[in-house]
């Protein structure tokens, strides 16, 4: 079989291409990177720092500060998340933080979309966003936040968040134990999948989905 190269490609599609590949790894960035000059400046075009999913960078390599701005000036979704996140957590400025996060959600940055959907709820009872979510979806979202945590790399401010999910516990949560749809095990904890199983009722799912975001955003 003959080789195929990347640069046999029209342009536009080597900067597709290159752009996929951004999304997913740096590894491989990285070594389209030193296949050619001509590979190399696409790599370091506005669309690949626009594509670039900073949640990707490696764990054992120190993140430059000079990527993020790149990333960001680009409308990178990851690094809008983390601006937001750093604001609305960190900083309580909720309005500018919460927008930047609507932003990289809107593009489909599911972190980005699972942390928007479930602030509205905590915050303002909105639903809004749950509608985006099939149940398959975000529990892998939130599967992979307590497991990798939430990238931001600083110590939220919780005041707020702690004041929600006490207020959570104290009246929103005992309708979980209360609700008919299904039967509750009281041997498992009631945030496990199998403490009602999957036949649970709209209600109850979102409760115990708004219940395990307190958990993994007071906890990572």
């Amino acid at each position: 079989m003959a080789e195929f190269r990347l640069t046999a490609l029209p342009e536009e599609l080597q900067h597709l291409v290159v752009q996929s590949v951004s999304k997913n790894s740096f590894g491989d960035l990285f070594r389209l990177r030193t296949t050619s000059k001509h590979m190399k400046e696409i790599t370091l075009s506005p669309g690949v720092y626009a594509s670039l999913n900073v949640f990707e960078w490696p764990s054992h390599i120190p993140r430059p500060l000079r990527l993020y701005e790149e990333c960001f000036a680009h409308g990178s979704p990851s690094t809008q998340y983390l601006k937001g996140a750093q604001y609305f957590f960190l900083y309580g400025f909720e309005e500018e933080g919460l927008a930047f996060i609507k932003t990289a959600a809107d593009k489909g940055f599911k972190i980005a979309l699972y942390t928007y959907a479930m602030v509205r709820k905590a915050f303002w009872d909105d639903e809004e966003y749950f509608s985006r979510f099939d149940k398959d979806d975000i529990r892998k979202i939130s599967m992979y936040i307590a497991e990798h945590g939430w990238g931001w790399g600083w110590p939220p401010n919780v005041t707020a968040l702690v004041a929600k999910r006490d207020e959570f516990m104290g009246s929103v949560l005992p309708s979980y134990f209360t609700c008919e749809c299904s039967t509750y095990n009281r041997w498992f904890k009631w945030h496990d999948d199998l403490s009602k199983g999957r036949e649970m009722c709209h209600r109850c799912f979102w409760t115990r989905e708004l219940g395990i975001f307190f958990f993994i955003s007071l906890v990572l």
